[in-house]
């Protein structure tokens, strides 16, 4: 009897263990510790080749309902696309350098010719509502890294493949790259 009921409870405790890591999963805010070591969380490229991403605390990974934070590495000569977004971004810039082009025209027809604002580490800037902008790291020998804060998340993006694409031609990306695997169902538009 009393193997009978060891056995039991060893079986019970692997399936109560595979519980708790199926609930640990990648999209998942269950089974995860509160305070977390940034190096162990998932990283990827999502298809852009020269970017690390790690959402550090997120709305669709996290549960957060006012911001989102990500660490985001770029190597030499690695930018954004042009893109706007309806909320608020900051960047707070770890280690490198690079340029912000930002085009402060969201109430014209196409985003214009954009400002150019060089960044270095330990420097901070932030992009306006629905302001159309390029992230790029034009330092041929070192890696640019951010912290990056965007309010009312999941971000919806807008992509433009120039300065002179009409804003109602952008395509939106939704959900964006680092939401895809884990969005399971739309996302009310506060707009």
């Amino acid at each position: 009897m009393a193997r009978s009921w060891l056995i039991f409870l060893c079986l019970s405790f692997i399936l109560l263990s595979e519980n708790i890591e199926a609930d640990a999963s990648h999209c998942s805010i269950k089974g995860f510790p509160l305070v977390r070591n940034i190096s162990e969380l998932p990283q990827d490229n999502y298809g852009r080749e020269g970017l690390a991403h790690i959402t550090v605390a997120g709305s669709i990974l996290h549960g957060m309902k006012e911001i989102e934070v990500w660490l985001q590495t770029f190597s030499p000569g690695t930018r954004t696309p042009i893109h706007r977004h309806s909320c608020e971004e900051i960047f707070i810039v770890l280690k490198g350098s690079g340029t912000l082009y930002l085009a402060s025209s969201s109430h014209e027809k196409h985003p214009g010719k954009p400002q150019e604002h060089f960044f270095f580490a330990n420097s901070t800037f932030h992009i306006p509502v629905n302001d159309a902008h390029q992230v790029w790291n034009t330092n041929e020998n070192e890696d640019l890294q951010m912290l990056v804060v965007i309010s009312r998340p999941p971000v919806k993006v807008f992509i433009y493949e120039d300065w002179s694409m009409p804003h109602t031609a952008a395509k939106l990306k939704f959900p964006y790259f680092w939401d895809e695997q884990c969005l399971q169902s739309p996302v009310k538009d506060e707009l």
